[in-house]
């Protein structure tokens, strides 16, 4: 007639509400570290851009022969045209600058774009001749 405490099984009310709010607290810390995972990630195709814009000046500049050489206008448009389309898998369309007016011995590029409202910028220098290096700065 009684019921014995010993035959009830399951989850109390308390203790589903604290799982819950530990479920809780987890997701308000890791949504917004894979939207900012997720951010960096679209803005990394920006370095892919500028280092294959510097790459092609550096190679214009060899078929100049010459450390010295100033790059024309019409060499490093035809080098690094901006794209008229958006990056790969984005939906950003990012800008460049440094290309024209750069010299061999001082290449530098800049990639830039808005992402998710963080504006990141990819940035490649060095000589024709010697290593280019890359940074994505958020």
């Amino acid at each position: 007639m009684f019921m014995n405490v010993k035959n009830q099984k399951g989850f109390t009310l308390v203790e589903l509400m604290i799982v819950i709010a530990i479920i809780g607290i987890l997701a308000a810390v890791a949504i917004p570290q894979y939207n900012a995972y997720r951010a960096k990630a679209k803005a990394s195709k920006l370095i892919d851009y500028a280092r294959g814009c510097a790459m092609q000046l550096a190679a214009a500049c060899q078929s100049d022969e010459g450390t010295g050489a100033s790059l024309s206008s019409s060499n490093a448009t035809g080098a690094c045209a901006d794209p008229t389309v958006a990056l790969p898998g984005t939906d950003v369309t990012p800008t460049l600058s440094g290309a024209t007016g750069s010299t061999c011995a001082a290449i530098s590029v800049s990639s830039a774009a808005t992402i998710a409202g963080t504006d990141f910028t990819a940035t490649c220098s060095g000589a024709w001749d010697g290593n280019i290096t890359c940074t994505l700065t958020p």
